[in-house]
């Protein structure tokens, strides 16, 4: 049998970003079964009295560190500016977007891990609304859910019981200890717990695996990093054909010069 790994995670977190990439990059290499478990991330630093995301000196190193994450796991990341930012995480939030994945859990598991990569995309990405019904419905769809399917499922996530697994996704998250995002549960006879994207290399080592680096993607689930590659390709090869113009002229006036001698 696999080993089972549980995924707590919050859309509103760039680092669960990242893990939730390089986790299913992993998943058939390390050979493990990835649990999605959408919870509520400032309800978890509620319970656990994290409250350090309101250092400005933090949030202005996060802003960097991001950058600097994004190129080294090659995952595409352009989040809005700050302001905006601060007012679709702290303002609007993802409560919504949480529920819909909680929904999906029960209905569509299948579509868990493409709806949460639609709307990582949609935040972190392509500076996008995943508040408003039409933006959550639209992120279903490019997930693979029928148009009328994917308003049932958003319905479906405004149901009291929704509601009610989110909140108990949370509490079991926070009785593992957990306190921020990506956090994550190995479970064994003794359950083993992560923190951090930056930890995944850890959680190899405990299970006696081999960490290869971030695997740049080259799946087809991210077709905007695949974007991204190929236009450094093109820029490449653009620049090598300038320089071929330049020197080639260069070229054969060297060997006409050298044949006249």
């Amino acid at each position: 049998m696999s080993q089972q790994i549980k995924l707590y995670y919050d859309v509103m977190s760039p680092y669960s970003y990242i893990g939730f990439e390089v986790l299913h990059q992993y998943k058939q290499k390390w050979n493990f079964h990835l649990q999605l478990c959408p919870f509520v991330l400032p309800r978890v630093r509620e319970l656990s009295g994290n409250h350090s995301q309101n250092v400005p000196l933090k949030a202005q190193y996060v802003g960097q560190d991001v950058a600097r994450l994004a190129e080294y796991y090659c995952i595409p990341l352009n989040p809005p500016p700050p302001s905006k930012l601060a007012e679709a995480l702290f303002v609007k939030g993802t409560l919504r977007a949480q529920l819909l994945l909680t929904a999906a859990n029960l209905e569509y598991p299948d579509s868990v891990e493409a709806i949460s990569r639609k709307l990582f995309m949609r935040l972190w990405a392509k500076d996008e609304d995943i508040t408003e019904d039409a933006s959550l419905i639209q992120a279903c769809v490019k997930a693979g859910i029928v148009k009328e399917e994917a308003r049932k499922l958003l319905a479906r996530s405004k149901d009291q019981n929704v509601k009610e697994k989110l909140e108990a996704t949370t509490q079991e998250a926070f009785g593992f200890g957990a306190f921020g995002a990506p956090f994550m549960v190995v479970m064994k006879d003794k359950p083993e717990v992560f923190w951090g994207q930056d930890r995944i290399e850890l959680m190899g080592h405990t299970l006696g695996l081999k960490w290869e680096g971030p695997l740049v993607i080259k799946t087809n689930h991210n077709s905007s990093s695949q974007s991204v590659d190929k236009s450094r390709d093109s820029t490449v090869f653009t620049s090598l054909t300038k320089w071929m113009i330049l020197l080639v002229p260069i070229i054969i006036l060297i060997v006409l010069q050298w044949l006249n001698y």
